[in-house]
């Protein structure tokens, strides 16, 4: 059987380097360009073709590539030997997360005609949240720009797998704008925006706000599953203070408990990560190393 991307680059007559195929081939595969349509895919070899900054975030992702998938095999393995530390307690609190929406579920979903219940099993399962990506767009964060989207690139493959909408959102001191791709797919305008998008950098950043849009998002979707945040950052929110306060607190207890949200923080280095401002994420990892 003939390599789709060998395909579509003779197709489209287009004079790619053997790198370069490689990268075209990381990004087929995580963007799941055999969806588009040709005149689609036409465009996105066209625009790989011409844009360096794209070439480099495949490049850089696909280094990544292995660091990433070992990081997903093993943190869920490392959450569970914790829960088993942690006691029954925990346990059953993990066990009974998503007992009780399920019920609830069920019951709004359940219907009678006459003596007969019909009673709607498909729908009694776990189904996935979103992943929002809130994307620090700061002038200390300029320089990693490629570095923040290139680890992007494979959370799509995450998302389509999963079938969870994406959201990116780019903040600093405000929100300009924001991506949705349903269901992890690609829409070209969107992603196109995405990898040119410069915010005008003010310098610092307030994390605040970005989590109130991402509760908005949650609240105006009525979603009640588990929504996975994921925050790239340099590690020092001017607003920090105000993430331990009380009205943030309850907000923050809401979205874990309400949409069941768990937090996860990129921070670019350890040493500027302040773990008291950023008690409410489950997870931390430091871009120090892939930096370097």
């Amino acid at each position: 059987m003939k390599d789709p991307i060998e395909s579509l680059i003779e197709k489209f007559d287009q004079d790619f380097s053997l790198e370069q195929r490689n990268y075209l081939r990381f990004l087929y595969e995580n963007l799941h360009l055999e969806e588009l349509s040709n005149r689609e895919q036409h465009y996105f070899i066209d625009y790989f073709f011409k844009s360096e900054p794209l070439r480099n975030m495949a490049a850089f992702a696909l280094e990544l590539a292995d660091i990433l998938h070992e990081i997903r095999e093993n943190i869920p393995a490392i959450e569970k030997a914790e829960r088993m530390a942690n006691g029954k307690e925990q346990r059953l609190y993990y066990e009974r997360k998503w007992s009780e929406l399920r019920r609830q579920k069920l019951k709004q979903q359940t219907t009678k005609s006459g003596n007969i219940f019909y009673v709607p099993f498909h729908d009694y399962k776990q189904d996935p949240g979103p992943m929002i990506i809130c994307l620090e767009q700061t002038t200390g964060m300029e320089a990693y720009s490629e570095l923040c989207k290139s680890m992007i690139l494979p959370l799509f493959m995450n998302a389509h797998r999963e079938s969870r909408d994406l959201y990116i959102i780019p903040y600093d001191q405000q929100i300009d704008v924001h991506y949705r791709f349903e269901n992890g797919h690609l829409n070209l305008a969107d992603f196109k925006s995405f990898i040119e998008y410069k915010a005008k950098a003010k310098g610092e950043a307030e994390l605040l706000p970005v989590l109130q849009f991402v509760r908005s998002l949650l609240h105006e979707n009525q979603l009640g599953s588990e929504a996975e945040v994921i925050i790239f950052t340099e590690g020092t929110p001017i607003d920090g203070q105000h993430l331990v306060g009380k009205q943030a607190k309850a907000m923050l207890e809401e979205m874990k408990r309400k949409y069941f949200a768990e937090f996860s923080v990129i921070a670019m280095h350890e040493d500027n990560f302040n773990k008291q401002q950023f008690w409410f994420a489950n997870k931390a990892f430091f871009a120090d190393d892939a930096i370097q």
